[in-house]
Order: C-alpha cells, then sequence, then structure tokens
C-alpha cells in the first residue's frame, strides 16, 4: 500500500514538474527580455515599425511560405517511412498546417498531434502519436547538427563566451545521442538517404526563416545574414525546448543577446512574429475548421462502409483502409475486402496492432483472398455466409431463372404498387413512422453490421418508396459509393401486397443501371451447407427472396487467431447484431401492444361463448 502511494506521488510530483518548468522559463525569459525593451527607447521601436516597406513584408511571406513546405517535407518522409499509405502531397499539407498551428500555440509535439489527426482521420490516434513524436525528434536531431556548426562559427566571429558554447554544444550532442537511441523503436525503413533528405529539408526550413527576419531589418542594419542564420538556429533551439507558445521569451531574448540587438532588431521581430507565426496559423486554422470532415460518401471502397457512421470507425491500418465494427474486447474488421491491393494484407500485423489496443483482431465477412491470407498466417478460419450480388450492366429479367420474379412483379402491379425514388425530405417524417411502426412490431431493429434508421444515415443514401394508391407503406434503402450499391434497409407497415419488395429491388436494380454503377449488393446470407441447420432455416425465406433475382453468389467468411477465439468473437458478434439489450424498449412496446389488442378484444370473445353455451341472460 505504502509503494503503491509513494509511486502515485511520484508520479504527481513528476507530472506537476514537467507543467510547471515550461510556464517558469517562460516567466523568466518574458521578464527578461522585458528589462531588455524597458531599457531601450520605445519611440525608435516605433519608428523602426513604421519603416518597414511593404516589399520587405511580401518577400517575407514568400520566405515563410518556401520555410512551412520545407516543414511539410517532414511528414511525406515519415509518412512514407512508417507505411501508412497517404500520398505524399496530402502528407505534406497535413504537416504544413499541424506547424503553422503548433509552432504558435506551443506544446509542440502534442498540438501537432491533435491537428494531424483532426486532417487526417483516417489515420489512429496511435499512429498520428508516433509520427508526431518520430518528426518532432528527428527535428531536433537535424538542429542539433546544424547548432553545433552555429554555436562554432559564432564563437569563431562574434568571441561569444566559453559558457555559451559549451551550454549549447552538451544540448546538441544530448539531442543527437537520445535520437540515435531511440531510432529503432520506430518501425520502417530509415534510409540513410531519407535521413539526408530530412537534413537538408531542416536547412532549407531554417535558411527561409531566417531569411524572412533579415529581409525585414531596416537598410542600415550591420547584421550579415550569416550571423543572423547562425544565430536563428541557436534561438530556434531554444524556443523548441521552452515549449512556450511561439517560442516567445526564449527566442526572442536569445537571438537579442547573440546580435546585440538594439530598437531596430525589436520591430523586426515584432514584424517577423505577426508574418512568420500569427498569420499562418490563421490561415491553418481557418482551412482546418472549414475542411469538410470526410464523410462515408466519400469514402473509396465499398459501399456498405457508409455504415460506419453509425456502427464502427474507418481505420488506416498496415497501409489499407479498414471498416472496424464497435465490439467489446475485439478489433473486428468487418466485411474485410483485398482487392484493390496487389501485395498479399499483412494478418500478423493486424493481429499485433489489435493487441497492442488490447483487443483480439477478427475478420467478419471478410472475402475469400483475405480469407486464404488468414489461413496461412495460422488463423481459424471459416465460411459463415454468401453475399448475394448483381452486375446492372448485363442484368435483365428475361430467362427462365427469373420465372419467380417476373410473377411476383405481376402480382405487385395487379395490386397498385408502384415504386417512386425519394428526393426531397419531405418523406422522411413518413419514413421514421414506417421504420418506427417496424420496430415495434419486430421487437427492435439489428446492429453491429446491420443498419439502423436514421434521417442523418437515410439522407446519404438512395431511398425507394413502395406506395399503394398514392400512400408510402414501405421504402428500401441503399449505401452508396462511387462504383457500388449496398442494401441496407428494408421497412414496411403491415403486410405488403405480394411482390411489392421484389419490385423495389428491381427499381433500384435499373436505377443503379441507369447510373452506371458495375455493382449493386443485396447483402448476405447464412452459407446453408457451412452453418447450423437451425439457423438457416430461419433464414429460408430471406434467402428465397434474394433467389429469386438470379445473382452470383460470393463466399464470405469469418477468421479469428485460435478456435477459441473465433467462437467466442461470433457470440459477441451474435448479440452485437440482435442488441438484446438496446431492443427491450421496442420488445415491451410490442407486448404492450399486444396485450391491448387481447384485452380489447376479450369481453366480446367472452360473451359470444357464453351465448353458445345457452347460460342465462339477465334481463
Amino acid at each position: 500500500m505504502n509503494q503503491s502511494s509513494n509511486k502515485a506521488s511520484r508520479f504527481a510530483v513528476t507530472r506537476g514538474i514537467k507543467i510547471a518548468l515550461p510556464i517558469l522559463i517562460f516567466a523568466v525569459c518574458v521578464t527578461l527580455l522585458w528589462q531588455k525593451i524597458v531599457a531601450m527607447d520605445i519611440s525608435a521601436i516605433k519608428n523602426a515599425l513604421v519603416a518597414v516597406e511593404l516589399k520587405s513584408c511580401s518577400i517575407a511571406a514568400l520566405a515563410t511560405w518556401l520555410s512551412l513546405r520545407a516543414v511539410g517535407q517532414y511528414d511525406a518522409i515519415w509518412h512514407q517511412t512508417l507505411r501508412t499509405g497517404i500520398a505524399p502531397h496530402v502528407a505534406a499539407r497535413a504537416g504544413m498546417t499541424a506547424v503553422a498551428i503548433a509552432q504558435t500555440l506551443g506544446f509542440g509535439a502534442i498540438t501537432a498531434s491533435l491537428v494531424r489527426l483532426r486532417s487526417l482521420p483516417q489515420m489512429s490516434l496511435w499512429k498520428v502519436t508516433q509520427l508526431s513524436a518520430a518528426v518532432s525528434l528527428t527535428f531536433m536531431a537535424c538542429w542539433a547538427l546544424y547548432a553545433l556548426v552555429a554555436v562554432w562559427w559564432l564563437g569563431a566571429t562574434m568571441k561569444l563566451s566559453p559558457i555559451w558554447v559549451i551550454l549549447i554544444a552538451l544540448t546538441s550532442i544530448i539531442m543527437l545521442g537520445a535520437v540515435a537511441f531511440g531510432r529503432d523503436r520506430f518501425k520502417g525503413a530509415l534510409t540513410t538517404t531519407r535521413l539526408f533528405q530530412l537534413m537538408g529539408w531542416t536547412g532549407f526550413d531554417m535558411l527561409c526563416a531566417s531569411a524572412a527576419l533579415y529581409v525585414l531589418l531596416p537598410a542600415g542594419t550591420e547584421t550579415q545574414f550569416t550571423m543572423l542564420f547562425a544565430a536563428y538556429i541557436i534561438a530556434l533551439g531554444a524556443g523548441l525546448l521552452s515549449s512556450s507558445p511561439g517560442g516567445a521569451g526564449a527566442f526572442d531574448l536569445t537571438l537579442l543577446t547573440l546580435l546585440s540587438g538594439q530598437e531596430e532588431m525589436v520591430a523586426s521581430l515584432i514584424i517577423f512574429r505577426v508574418i512568420y507565426y500569427v498569420i499562418p496559423a490563421a490561415i491553418a486554422f481557418i482551412a482546418i475548421m472549414s475542411r469538410k470532415t470526410p464523410t462515408t460518401s466519400d469514402i473509396k471502397g465499398p459501399a456498405f462502409w457508409g455504415l460506419a457512421y453509425q456502427t464502427g470507425d474507418l481505420r488506416h491500418i498496415a497501409g489499407r483502409d479498414w471498416f472496424i465494427g464497435r465490439l467489446p474486447f475485439f478489433h473486428c474488421s468487418i466485411g474485410a475486402h483485398d482487392q484493390q491491393h496487389s501485395e498479399p494484407v499483412d494478418v500478423q500485423k493486424i493481429g499485433r496492432v489489435a493487441r497492442r489496443r488490447g483487443r483480439c483482431g477478427v475478420f467478419y465477412n471478410c472475402s475469400p483472398r483475405l480469407a486464404a491470407a488468414a489461413d496461412r498466417a495460422g488463423w481459424y478460419v471459416r465460411r459463415i455466409a454468401m453475399e448475394a450480388v448483381v452486375r446492372p450492366n448485363n442484368w435483365t429479367l428475361e430467362g427462365r431463372g427469373f420465372q419467380t420474379l417476373r410473377r411476383k412483379l405481376r402480382r405487385a402491379q395487379l395490386a397498385g404498387v408502384h415504386i417512386q425514388q425519394a428526393n426531397d425530405a419531405h418523406t422522411m417524417p413518413v419514413l421514421a413512422k414506417i421504420a418506427r411502426n417496424w420496430a415495434i412490431q419486430h421487437g427492435g431493429e439489428m446492429g453491429f453490421s446491420m443498419g439502423r434508421f436514421s434521417t442523418d444515415l437515410i439522407a446519404k443514401q438512395r431511398v425507394f418508396l413502395i406506395k399503394n394508391d398514392c400512400e408510402t407503406i414501405g421504402f428500401v434503402t441503399f449505401c452508396i459509393s462511387h462504383d457500388n450499391w449496398h442494401l441496407d434497409l428494408i421497412r414496411h407497415q403491415g403486410r405488403l401486397p405480394d411482390g411489392a419488395m421484389h419490385a423495389a429491388i428491381v427499381a433500384a436494380i435499373d436505377a443503379a443501371a441507369a447510373e452506371n454503377v458495375t455493382l449493386v449488393s443485396l447483402a448476405t446470407v447464412p452459407d446453408p451447407r457451412h452453418t447450423p441447420s437451425y439457423w438457416s432455416e430461419r433464414k429460408r425465406g430471406l434467402i428465397q427472396f434474394k433467389r429469386s433475382f438470379s445473382p452470383v453468389w460470393l463466399p464470405r467468411y469469418h477468421a479469428a487467431p485460435n478456435k477459441l477465439m473465433f467462437w467466442i468473437s461470433g457470440l459477441v458478434i451474435a448479440v452485437a447484431i440482435h442488441r438484446p439489450l438496446q431492443n427491450l424498449p421496442w420488445k415491451a412496446l410490442r407486448l404492450i401492444k399486444i396485450a391491448a389488442l387481447e384485452l380489447k378484444l376479450s369481453p366480446r370473445h367472452d360473451k359470444r361463448l357464453v351465448k353458445q353455451n345457452g347460460s342465462p341472460e339477465r334481463s
């Protein structure tokens, strides 16, 4: 007990020091800087500010943009090293945004991680944190090498104090040692070529930044660019190590001390702060807040990934996008496919990612190719379902295989059923009412890999209304992507006319063909040959319904690291699909509705029985 309390107290002290130390450094540096500025001529600083030309500001802005572009290449290189699958130009843009905001707000790695997570939502928090740490550490290592050269140059040209030389040299050596020690902890090929690229971009970044400051100096300033460049490198390191917003205090104090700065230097620093820090941060903040969050309709993947809006998350793992369902204890990939990549998926890496998150990785409804890769990796794999798919471009109602479907369509036509595609928001209240009645009648909606009615989700889908005598009696919805559709919801109220649902599916297939959609999925059904008979018998009507469209049946598999995890995950998935706890209110409403109906009918029923038995009636 004492040991745990001691550990907790030590942790609290350490955490307090980590928070208080940057604040203390910031306060000390700002105090010393203020004492320097107070001793100067304030009117001279104002005159120097007014004297800065617009041309100099424009050149400084261009140099700032080049500096941020150089820092953005850090992200592009590290994304390639960590094999995240993010395009280099996208990675560089995210890096520029992250640095522009982080260098102004302070606490660089943490702030940059949050900005990158906003810019690249397909990446996990762990991957973004790893990326930000790698960028920060390698930048500091490259800075340390340049700082050694800079302190040598300043010591030789400006007769710098030996204390400054020793302090800066020790800091640089410590940073180099820390990065060299932690290099192997980053997975990926951090080759010598990429290290030299990082060195080059670091030097170019600092060169452009110091040039932005140099062009803002007054015309008569005696400071040489080489001296300013060396002093800027040292001041940049001081600002980064202080973790203060924009390196405020430490950066300015170091630069003014090294260059013996006067009023003109203070004025140039003020304008430099605005151009290099404030304006890029404001632009980046506006861009990241106004940027549309990627929606499920923007996903380059199977259409049913649109259900990630309500049942899971989209993650980028091992260079691929995955639809990860929300499950306790399991990292479950739903409907995983491996068709857009020539190289087979690294199943072991998926398992390691899941274990790192304290979960067990499993594949549910995955493709045969992915199932084969899992089998080669030693996983337990079993076929569980069949997916019915239709290719609208060559689909037709002609032929013997469509006799049942043609008969159903004729019956629907005779019953006065017609299908209409919903194209406005006025039908949403009607759809919500139908969905609610359906949920009460069936004891709730399914979950996990099955869609549930939501107005936000329906707005992103294709909806086909089933109408009879100008009244909407049901509807079907399809998740959509750029080249495929996926059947999601089937909802109706009461008993539909025979063939009504068949007519809705046929209308959807025709609409997909008109839009050159290559594939329409009618979702999956249990495979009778590979699932328990009692389960497949329950779905016989659903199988027969989908079979009437003469689809192509694609096998789907369930895979887990071992047999025990296979059956446990299957049980957890079954519970998540049928949602017994969440559906309790719907089941209660159903029971109340049935009980109320029976109570309403029971008096008449009892009275009829009394009359038939010839019992005496009261006058």
